[in-house]
Parts: C-alpha cells; structure tokens; sequence
C-alpha cells in the first residue's frame, strides 16, 4: 500500500524529534551549524540542559499538578537570581578561551588543509588540542596518514611559528588513535669550565684542605667543582701530555706545593730551568734543573730508584710499615730524553748496551713504587712511546691529562672515537681516568706566590726525612753554555777569546760520575739526618770541610770525564776523539785496568800527550803562623 504524504509527514517528524532529543542530550548543537569556537565545553551543556529539563517537569508538575503557584514563582525566581550572576561569571570567564581559540586554534586548523587534505575544516578544528597554558599541541591524525612528501616537517614548522620557539614531536602512527604530540624542546644546559681560578681562592683552598693524604686537586671542573685524584691505589702514576703553552708549569707548583703541605720529598728533573725552579730552597724538595750536568739528573732518578729498592726491603721485613710520600717530577721528558740519550752515548764504555740505562730506573719505580709511596709525574709535549724509552711505559701512566693536543696524538695516548676538539686555553686539560673524560681548569698563582706558601707550609707542618735511607746527590757547579763560554782549541795553548768578550771564570769539575753510586746511594738506617736547608744542598765540599783536593794528576778518570773536565777548563776536547785516537795511535798514554773492568786515565798524561799545560796553581797556607795574645804582648813591650 502506497504510503500517503501524512503518514511520510509524521515519521519525518518522529526522526526529527529523535534528533533533537539526541542532541540536546548529548550536548551537541541543535542544528546542523557547528558550534562557535571557544564557547563552553560540551559537557557543561549537558549539565545545563539537563537541570533546565529537571526545572521544567518540576515547575510543571507543581504548576498544573498540585497548583502550589506562588511556589514555582518564588522557586523560578530565586534559582534565576543565583544562575544569572553565575552564568555572567562564566561567560567573562571564557574569554581568554574564546580568545585563545579564534586566534590560535582555529587558524591552526585551517592551515591543515594542505597537510591533512581527507578532513573538513569541522573535522580539523575537533583534531587540533592546544590548553590555555601551551603547554603542547596535540593534532589527531586521520588512519593511513604517514607524513609523506614533507608533511611531518610542515607541522613541526607550523607549531613553531604559531607558538614560537623549539617543539620536539613524538609520532604516534602505529596504533589507534593516531597522532602527533608536540612539547618544547628541552633546552640542553651547557656546562663550562671556568675561564680561570685562583689557587688561593677560598673554594681551592676548602677543596684542598678536606683532602686525605695523597688525595690532591687537579683542577675544577664545569660543574665549578673541584676535580680530586689519589695518588694511591690504581693512579700512583700521572703522564701529562701538553703543548707549549698549555699550563704545564702551573699545573706542577700547584701539584708540588700539595705535596709538600703533606710532607713528601719530591725530587724535580727540569731541563727546562723555568718550571719548577722557584721551590729552590724549600726543605725537602730537590731540583736538578742545569741541563748541562745531564749526569746529576740521571744519578738523582738513580737515587730515586734505590730509595724504592731499600723500601721493598724494609717493607719486607715489615709488611705493616707505612713510608712518607716520595715523588719523581720529570718536567719535559721528551727534551731530557734526548739529552740523558746523547749523554749516555758520549760517557758509555765499550761492550756496555746502545739503550740508555736511565730508563731501567724509571721503570723500576713505575712497577715497584705504588707498594711504598712511590710516585712519579711524568710531563710531556708527546707523550708517545719513544718519549719514555720504548719499554712500554707509556700504558703506566694509569692518570693522563692531555692539553692543546692534536688528533694523531689523542689516536696515539687514547685511540677512541670520536676525537674530542682541543681547548687551547692555558691550563685547560683533559682528565683521562679508564672511560672517564673530564675537562677541568688548572687553578693558576704566581711562582712566587706558590714558593712562599710552600716555606709557609714546611715551616708550620715540618719535614722529616725517616723513611729516606740515603741522601740526595749533591749537584754539580753550573754549566755555562757553549756559546758563553771561551774555549781553547785542541793542540793550541792560549785560548783564543771572541773579541769584545771578557772570558769567564772556569767552572769546576764535577764528581766522578762511575763513582756516583759508591759515594751518594748509601743504603742504611741513619745515612740521612735532616739538617734544615743544609740536607737539600747535598754532602758539603771539600772546601767546607778544609781538605785539600786530590791532585788531577793522581786521579784515575774515563776518557769521557777527561774531556768534561778540560771543556770545563776551556779546552775544546771530545771524548769520541779520545777513543779514537786511543785504537789508532801506538804512542797513546796507556792507562790502568780496574776491577770493574774499565781502563782509566790520569788528566796529566793525557795533557801531556796532547802539550796542553795544567794550572797547577794551589792555594797555599800562609807561611807565617798565627800569632798569639802572648806574642803581641812580647812584641807591643819592645
């Protein structure tokens, strides 16, 4: 039966009454025109509708039902005066919201049409969320949506430049519902080391001052704390490896002035004659800084290395037996290296090793010394494996600290990737314990100031010397140069002076240095008695004791000390020469076997041979004999 036009009318009706009870209860708009953006929520037009539903059938019921009229005015009018004000409230209220969504959210919607094309422009304004706060931004995404052809990029520049500043997004396009999240950026804190520190800043001082003994700073770090390192346990041993320029000099008075607030010997190589040289004095800390007395360096490290022995010893014989700190500086290793290496090539004797015998020595104490407090701080421009004597000595130095480096010398020390850049800074360094990298800054102070507060330290802490068994090897007279120095040509007489040129006094010869050991390495309880300023100075001269020295006649010497002695004197003599012309000439003095199987020569036959005249010149004792009182008295009367 053909349906007729009322009854199409009615189940129009029906649908739409069904529609709009659908509507008002779900809070949506009752028409079809979306509703303005920035209004109330929806759930609070669900509220609302619901209590105006509930008014209604009350008001309704109470009009018609049981007639109580002049209650449903007053009730109506009360409920009016509390809902208005309310409702005004909330309407002022919700302009920041309205605000907030006209100018930011709506725009942002409509600028989506080209990312997200599948979607309306209702579809897009119901997918964009941004709070008041701004504090994100989440876009729902359409399904099968993958950010093709730019699109991710697109919407982390769109949120950037509606909102500004760095937005990082996390993607979402693996599971229902999908999406894009956008938060700012976290801005990464970068930590810097300071540009300088004062060594006697409060903050240094505190540091050092809370440090157990053989806990020292090295420096502070960029978090403006200070960086501290044991010299115990599995860091006895500290290898720097710093360019000119780097703060290295810095780096040891501020170690060296630590050490000796806490009592140690230290013992300082310097070719260098700069670094270290301003604790000349200080009780208990022994330079050797002349680089033209190569030969007072080494017997210093050899002192070093019987000082450990005697220690093993004793230790030995008590294991409970706890040592005072003793610690090897070897400023510029690689410079002193080469010097002790050209040494050791013009004193050796025949049939003894190519090898330079010093480094035995180092080693010795790198392997033997962290059981009795032995340590050495090893400084380098390049710290490779030639430097220290190719006896695998470079992988010792458990502590490294790099500065002003190149990448082939961080391939070479470290070999990781990547390569960190240099900072070329005085006193910036890289602290390289195991996996551990730390930048710090060197805390810096005049060596003035760091020699008097050294004499300050020893003066108030004190210094012993109880656990050293012999005593440091006194240092020879210094070198001059060669070009302050006048010299005299082989066969020739009168020296032959640079005009303009006053020739300076003669330097005097140094001890026997195949007698160094026998008279200096004294092992035994008691060989050192600690004398104040006098124990640094070494043994006293045979002028201070009032001997008369051997004459250099009777004086059996190596060829190699012959020729020291006459270049101190002004004679240009070699010892290569010498032994030269010991294998090739028959007239050649013949000198005496001794027990340790080396022939040795008197300097007087040797100036014979070679017509060289000897100041035998002495000073001699007045011939008159003092007089006494007495005798004035006698010849006063007369």
């Amino acid at each position: 039966m053909a349906q007729s036009q009322l009854d199409k009318q009615i189940e129009e009706g029906v649908e739409t009454a069904v529609m709009v009870v659908g509507r008002f209860l779900s809070g949506a708009p009752l028409t079809d025109q979306p509703r303005a953006p920035g209004g109330l929520p929806r759930w609070q037009h669900v509220l609302l509708r619901l209590v105006l539903l509930a008014w209604a059938g009350w008001a309704a019921w109470m009009w018609w039902g049981v007639g109580h009229h002049d209650k449903v005015i007053w009730v109506s009018a009360g409920a009016a005066g509390v809902l208005i004000p309310v409702m005004i409230v909330l309407h002022i209220r919700g302009g920041a919201r309205r605000r907030h969504m006209q100018t930011l959210v709506v725009p942002m919607s409509l600028a989506l049409k080209e990312v997200i094309p599948a979607w309306d422009d209702a579809q897009r304004l119901k997918a964009v969320t941004v709070p008041l706060d701004r504090s994100f931004v989440k876009i729902a995404l359409p399904d099968g949506w993958h950010g093709q052809d730019g699109h991710k990029e697109m919407l982390r520049d769109l949120v950037a430049a509606r909102l500004g500043g760095r937005w990082q997004g996390e993607w979402n396009l693996k599971r229902y519902p999908f999406h894009v999240l956008f938060q700012p950026a976290k801005e990464k804190v970068v930590l810097e080391v300071p540009d300088k520190v004062d060594f006697f800043a409060p903050e240094v001082q505190e540091a050092i001052a809370r440090c157990v003994p053989g806990e020292l700073v090295l420096g502070f770090d960029e978090r403006k704390q200070a960086l501290t390192k044991h010299m115990t346990g599995e860091t006895p041993m500290w290898g720097l490896s710093v360019g000119s320029g780097g703060g290295k000099s810095s780096f040891l008075q501020m170690i060296i002035t630590q050490l000796v607030a806490q009592g140690a010997t230290v013992v300082g190589i310097d070719v260098k004659q700069s670094s270290i040289s301003c604790f000349e004095g200080v009780q208990g800390v022994h330079l050797y800084t002349d680089p033209g007395n190569i030969g007072d360096m080494r017997a210093a490290i050899a002192w070093v290395a019987r000082e450990v022995e005697a220690r093993n010893y004793m230790k030995k014989k008590d294991p409970t037996k706890e040592f005072d700190r003793l610690t090897l500086v070897l400023e510029e290793g690689n410079e002193f290296g080469d010097a002790s290496k050209e040494w050791w090539n013009e004193n050796k004797e025949k049939g003894e090793p190519a090898a330079d015998p010093m480094w035995g020595d180092i080693a010795s104490i790198m392997r033997m010394g962290r059981h009795v407090n032995a340590t050495i701080i090893g400084v380098f421009q390049d710290l490779r494996e030639s430097a220290v004597g190719n006896r695998g000595l470079r992988n010792m130095f458990r502590l490294i600290l790099l500065g002003n480096f190149n990448a082939n010398q961080w391939k070479m020390i470290v070999n990781t990737s990547p390569v960190p850049e240099s900072v070329d800074k005085p006193g910036r360094m890289l602290v390289i314990e195991g996996n551990r990298r730390v930048w710090i800054q060197v805390p810096y102070a005049s060596p003035e100031a760091f020699r008097d507060h050294a004499m300050k330290l020893r003066r108030e802490r004190g210094y012993t010397t109880r656990d050293l068994y012999g005593g440091a090897p006194s240092k020879s007279k210094e070198r001059l140069p060669s070009l302050l120095q006048v010299s005299t040509p082989l066969f020739t007489k009168d020296p032959a002076p640079v005009e303009g040129q006053a020739r300076p006094a003669l330097e005097s010869a140094a001890d026997d240095a195949d007698g160094v050991e026998q008279e200096r390495f004294t092992i035994g309880a008691g060989a050192h008695e600690d004398s104040g300023a006098a124990a640094d100075s070494g043994p006293a001269t045979l002028q201070e004791k009032n001997v008369e020295p051997a004459a250099p006649a009777e004086e059996l010497l190596t060829l190699a000390e012959i020729a020291r002695r006459f270049q101190e004197e002004g004679v240009e003599m070699n010892a290569n020469t010498l032994r030269s012309h010991k294998s090739r000439k028959e007239d050649f003095p013949v000198g005496q076997m001794q027990d340790d199987g080396k022939e040795r020569f008197t300097m007087a036959a040797i100036a014979a041979y070679y017509d060289i005249p000897l100041d035998e010149e002495k000073a001699e004792p007045d011939p008159e004999p003092a007089r006494g009182a007495e005798d004035q008295a006698e010849e006063t009367a007369a």
